[in-house]
């Protein structure tokens, strides 16, 4: 049975990624405004890549914060895991929406 802390911890990190979840929608709603309106390729595709660079931010503090309930060595590797993806991820979208950028202010 979890204890009153691992609950609000666990409850903490569920908010927190639903927020991310949020952040995402928001952001393809806005995308698929902007190429109603635009018809621009470029724009929408920055609009999803800071809307997802934002959310793995959110997505990443849910994990850190999932990390002080931790007991066992398998959920500390597992947890080890699914922060080097996120990060990795968020590395990969900051890539790509920089070569967004840069080719859009040309």
């Amino acid at each position: 049975m979890m204890n009153l802390e691992s609950r609000w911890i666990s409850a903490g990190s569920i908010v927190i990624e639903m927020i991310a979840a949020v952040i995402i929608a928001f952001h393809a709603c806005w995308a698929l405004a902007a190429m109603a309106r635009h018809y621009e390729a470029d724009r929408p595709r920055l609009i999803i890549a800071d809307g997802v660079l934002t959310a793995l931010g959110f997505s990443v503090a849910g994990t850190l914060l999932k990390a002080l309930a931790l007991q066992s060595w398998q959920q500390i590797g597992m947890f080890a895991f699914v922060l080097t993806l996120r990060t990795l991820l968020k590395q990969v979208f900051k890539r790509e929406r920089d070569q967004i950028a840069r080719r859009g202010s040309k």
